[in-house]
């Protein structure tokens, strides 16, 4: 990977080591964080909610890979490559009752050259064990940490400790462009955590040369409304 960028809730821009421009669960309009201008390769989308499946947003003409369907709401077994990145989906739920109450999420595993970014979109549950050997292992870990939709602190730092990655990137909290959503800050998600990173703006690079060596939390500033 050569770098990421943040755009609020669970939507990145991904650069693999050759240049593909990955887009991850993009938000509509609906969303109170700035617009996202970006000309990508390829879209992820882990579920058809509008707060992350709003591929029509983004500009160019990318690859869509849904991990559940649009038209039926079933899981999408991704399993290819695009360029240098090898894309994968995990059957996951949104809710700890097997998706009862929100349905399916897909969790996304892309790996290029030198990295392995997972991506958990909603995830509303603990992972098993034969989940998470599922996923592999993982370099950079995009963990929703805001609670209420998804998993809260606590669970997040159970993925954590089960997947150890080597970097990871909280995403899907409170922020002054959600103030009135009903999830949880990243504060709550960091209290008594030594290892941590504050980036100080959207975009990161992380690839294998700088990489830590163990687990270690970036926080990013998600862009503010001009």
């Amino acid at each position: 990977m050569q770098s990421l960028r943040w755009f609020g809730h669970s939507t990145f821009l991904i650069t693999s080591d050759q240049g593909l421009r990955i887009l991850t669960d993009p938000f509509g309009k609906d969303v109170p964080y700035p617009g996202i201008d970006v000309t990508v390769d390829v879209v992820t989308v882990s579920h058809q909610h509008f707060d992350h499946n709003a591929a029509e947003v983004v500009k160019g003409n990318p690859v869509v890979l849904e991990g559940v369907a649009r038209k039926h709401s079933d899981f999408v077994k991704v399993d290819q490559t695009l360029k240098d990145t090898y894309f994968r989906t995990v059957k996951t739920f949104h809710d700890p009752e097997r998706g009862a109450k929100r349905g399916l999420n897909a969790v996304f595993v892309m790996a290029d050259a030198g990295t392995t970014v997972c991506h958990l979109g909603d995830l509303g549950h603990i992972l098993d064990e034969e989940t998470a050997r599922e996923m592999g292992p993982v370099d950079v870990l995009l963990i929703p940490v805001g609670g209420y939709y998804t998993i809260g602190p606590a669970e997040a730092w159970g993925v954590v400790n089960r997947l150890k990655p080597r970097a990871v990137i909280p995403m899907h909290y409170k922020t002054p462009a959600v103030a009135t959503w009903p999830i949880g800050p990243v504060e709550e998600f960091l209290k008594g955590k030594d290892k941590v990173r504050r980036v100080g703006g959207s975009e990161l690079s992380l690839g294998k040369e700088n990489l830590p060596e163990s687990t270690e939390v970036f926080v990013l500033e998600p862009p503010a409304r001009s």
